[in-house]
Formats: C-alpha cells, structure tokens, sequence
C-alpha cells in the first residue's frame, strides 16, 4: 500500500462513533508502526485536515467545514437538483431529501423542508444510512446491479434480515421487482414511526446513483397527499436528470 492510501486510511479511522484518535491508537488499529503513524498525523495536520483537541488526541479539522461548503455550492447533483427540491417542498409541504449511492450505503447531500415536514427525519445531510429500509434506500437498492447486490448481501446479511428482506440475490431481486416495473417506491414507517415517504431513483448515463424522495407525516399515507407527492416527485425526478445530462 503507497504512503498516500496509508494517510487516506488514517483520515478514515475518524467518524461520529469514534471523533478523536491518538497516533498510538491509530499505529495498533491499522497495524503500523508509531512512527509512520505520527508521520500521517503530521500530513493531516498541516492540510488542516485534522487538529490537536486538548486532552483528547486529534479530531477533524476546518479544512473539512471549507470543503463541505465548496461540495454545497459546486456539486452538479445538487445545483441540478436544488430548484426542484424548493418546489417540490413548497407544493408538497413534505422534506425533500436529495440521497447518493456511497460505499454501499445512502447518503443524504441536501434537504429542503417544507411546512409539513415531520419533526423527526433520520436521513439527515451527511449521515450515511442502509440500503435496506424505506424509500429514500429502496429506491436506489432497487436498481443496483445484481453483481452488487450479492456484494451486499456477503458484507450485510444480518442487516439485510433483519429488515426482513432475503439474503439471496435472485429473491432480493424479485423482491424489488415492482420497484424496477414502477420507477418510484412508498413506504410507511420503515425508518421513522411518524413518516411515510415516496422516492424515486436518479440515473446518470444509465447507471442509479441516487434518489430524490419526500417524507410526510404518517397520516399522509392513509389520503390523498402521497399519492400527488410521488407524481409531482416522479416529474421532478425527469427533470433533475435532464439537467444533469445537459
């Protein structure tokens, strides 16, 4: 493995259930030495990718809030997704939630709220989520190869049963069928106990690589609101890729 994958695996090891890191304990968790740990934080530390927080090793650094900010303003999907998402936020009421396919989970890159957004929604920007439950995943789960779903089911098949799918690839595939059939999929309090949502795949050059969902209120699902949510979201959806394909 070259130098920069060794200070890219170190950046790695820093998430929301492990924020700080000695070098020490980086050196044991990678199986380097002390050394050539101490070498990577010191990279890290000069690109302000990280920083000494007292007391406690090192954690993410400002360089990270600059870069956030670059991807907020500069990525394609979202400025070819950002107009639609404030109508579609508007004229539904619900969160509209735009989600990329990363390392196998989903991954929400922007969200716009509008006034009958539920109080609790977990797919918040920036916090990787399964594949497995609700819409916003399904929608994606849906169309990924069956290669990749295989993948998937290897790495996660306790997560996969738990959410009661199969854990073969032909019966996932099955499955999912009506999705692939429709192109967009509901669900009811798969993720969230108070939300129902619809969501609809998103396509570059033939190939899924995220979806554009709603969440409403649970009482949504019983009338009529989901239902005229998933068309104006289907539209939107049309839209978006269009735009991404200009």
């Amino acid at each position: 493995m070259s130098g920069a994958q060794r200070v890219m695996q170190t950046f790695g090891l820093f998430s929301a259930k492990r924020p700080t890191w000695t070098p020490e304990q980086a050196a044991k968790a990678l199986g380097i030495s002390r050394a050539s740990a101490y070498r990577y934080f010191a990279i890290l530390t000069r690109a302000h990718f990280i920083e000494l927080a007292s007391g406690r090793g090192y954690a993410l650094g400002p360089a990270i809030v600059e870069l956030d900010r670059q991807i907020r303003l500069g990525d394609p999907l979202i400025l070819a997704a950002v107009d639609a998402m404030a109508a579609l936020a508007k004229s539904t009421g619900g969160a509209i939630l735009l989600c990329r396919l990363y390392k196998g989970r989903v991954l929400c890159i922007h969200q716009e709220r509008g006034a009958r957004a539920p109080g609790l929604v977990s797919y918040e920007r920036g916090r990787p989520v399964p594949l497995y439950r609700g819409a916003t995943s399904k929608a994606i789960l849906a169309f990924l190869p069956r290669r990749e779903l295989d993948v998937l089911i290897e790495r996660d098949r306790a997560e996969i049963a738990r959410a009661r799918l199969p854990t073969d690839g032909a019966a996932l595939q099955r499955l999912l069928e009506p999705i692939r059939e429709k192109r967009y999929c509901t669900t009811a309090a798969e993720v969230d106990p108070e939300a129902c949502g619809a969501a609809v795949p998103l396509f570059q050059r033939s190939c899924v690589i995220g979806s554009l969902s709603v969440a409403l209120p649970l009482v949504a699902a019983k009338g009529g609101a989901l239902e005229r949510a998933t068309r104006l979201l289907v539209r939107a959806g049309h839209r978006i890729e269009a735009e991404l394909d200009r």
